[in-house]
């Protein structure tokens, strides 16, 4: 069991759904880009508001049964077809309630029957997206990512060329969901497609009832978690929606659009590396140490550099990509700096999780969640749209917070070499910035940024927060055995 979960296997699977996460997040950004431009601020709130509110739903859906199926799946020497059947069938259980309640909630809150219309697309895409995730979690427990990463990259190549020539037709946000529908009946047939083919599972339903009871009560912890994790990241946009106005969400959008493209170095990252942290927290403490230090290491070298240069390169970027959301600007300014805690919260997360201490977890993200909420209320009509942008900021450093006095029980969170690592990282962004700095008002943030990356690299050679050793370890990234 412990030979399949070798570092090396766990690098080159990072490696490859990084790489696919690259290629989507930029297809993705791309595509809001124009998209934002094409509808404005207030065509655009809606659009987003729609999509968040279906999303919130989704957690019904998950019940945290992805991070719970990683973890049985990753911990067995054998799939247990018989489990898959069961949690496929509880998941459709889910799925009927999340769409009722989502359902219900917005008839109860008076939307307009436009409004509803979206909603009803925005519920099919959820659903969709919430099996496939689930069907992904066999592999994943394998960390075997290659078919997924495939079904992503087709995901967003489908959403990317379909909406682009929908835009050239029309501006209704009617069919504009519908192309993000289009994407997600691809990934969910090309999943459940690859499970038959290269797992053998059977989509039979599985009605054993005690078994139900017993998974819905271990995945109990895990959908709380969940839960909170969800509502924290929608929650902003439909307090922002029903608060203030919808032009308020089109600006606060932007940033958040920005903000959160980034961190998917740390989700390709922590995909992988999760089923290794509950595999190692069973058979070894002394491997869970390495590859939570080595983890939190990497994670700050990559979004310290984009939170320094994003913030001083806000208002070029904005105006040119986006000329319509001057607004924007101070907003990403300040939000932009979640990006490092964003970052370097996922291997705390994980590491809880994969210790057993997914109640900790738990709490952790309620305590969030409730501190969010607590602060739109008393910000947004104060501050407007800034209010959820400082909320979302203080709650990606409470999060990093929670999380650390947790891990301590499991690891050595910062130790000797950590510090000395995370101080050659700041000097190295530091120089990075003074270079942006000088070179912001001269040329375009398109030159500017490139140039800063390779001063960014020099400075971590030179003062060895990069040595050979993480060279040789990135490097393996794109080794085939």
């Amino acid at each position: 069991m412990q030979d399949a979960h070798q570092t090396r296997k766990i690098v080159r699977s990072s490696a490859v759904y990084t790489v696919t996460l690259v290629f989507q997040k930029i297809l993705s950004f791309v595509y809001f880009s124009v998209l934002a431009r094409s509808l404005g601020p207030e065509t655009l709130g809606a659009y987003i508001f729609a999509l968040s509110f279906a999303a919130f739903f989704s957690l019904v859906v998950d019940f945290g049964f992805v991070q719970m199926a990683i973890r049985s799946f990753a911990q067995d020497e054998r799939f247990d077809t018989d489990k898959f059947r069961t949690f496929f069938t509880i998941r459709i259980g889910m799925a009927l309630l999340g769409v009722a309640l989502l359902y219900a909630c917005a008839l109860l809150l008076g939307y307009s029957g436009d409004l509803l219309v979206l909603i009803a697309v925005t519920s099919v895409i959820m659903v969709m997206d919430a099996f496939t995730a689930f069907f992904w979690t066999v592999f994943r427990a394998r960390q075997n990512l290659v078919y997924e990463s495939i079904g992503t990259a087709v995901f967003q190549t489908v959403i990317f060329i379909s909406g682009l020539v929908v835009l050239t037709k029309t501006r209704d946000l009617r069919a504009l969901l519908g192309i993000i529908g289009v994407g997600s009946l691809w990934h969910i047939v090309f999943s459940s497609a690859m499970l038959k083919l290269r797992a053998g599972v059977s989509f039979a339903p599985r009605l054993d009832w005690s078994s139900i009871k017993l998974w819905l009560h271990r995945a109990a912890p895990f959908f709380l978690a969940t839960a909170f994790i969800k509502a924290y990241n929608t929650i902003d946009s439909i307090f922002i929606k029903n608060m203030l106005t919808d032009d308020a969400v089109g600006y606060y959008s932007i940033a958040a659009k920005v903000v959160f493209t980034f961190p998917f170095v740390a989700l390709a990252i922590t995909a992988a590396v999760y089923p290794a942290m509950s595999n190692y927290a069973a058979y070894s403490k002394e491997k869970l140490q390495l590859i939570f230090t080595r983890t939190l290491e990497l994670l700050l070298v990559v979004s310290l550099p984009i939170a320094v240069g994003i913030f001083l390169l806000a208002e070029d970027i904005i105006l040119r990509v986006w000329p319509a959301f001057g607004s924007s600007v101070p907003a990403l300014k300040i939000l932009i700096w979640a990006v490092v805690f964003l970052y370097i919260e996922y291997p705390f997360g994980s590491l809880l999780n994969a210790t057993g201490r997914e109640k900790r977890n738990t709490v952790n993200r309620g305590i969030q969640l409730f501190v969010a909420v607590s602060l739109l209320i008393v910000l947004l009509p104060r501050y407007g749209f800034m209010g959820a942008v400082y909320a979302a900021l203080f709650g990606s450093i409470l999060i990093v917070a929670l999380g650390w006095l947790a891990a301590r029980a499991s690891v050595s969170v910062f130790t000797a070499k950590t510090c000395i690592t995370s101080l050659k990282i700041i000097a190295s962004s530091a120089a990075m910035g003074a270079f942006v700095f000088w070179l912001r008002d001269i040329y375009s943030f398109m030159v500017v940024i490139p140039l800063a990356a390779l001063i960014y690299l020099a400075a971590l050679f030179i003062s060895r927060a990069v040595t050979k050793q993480d060279i040789i370890w990135v490097k393996e990234l794109f080794l085939k055995e």
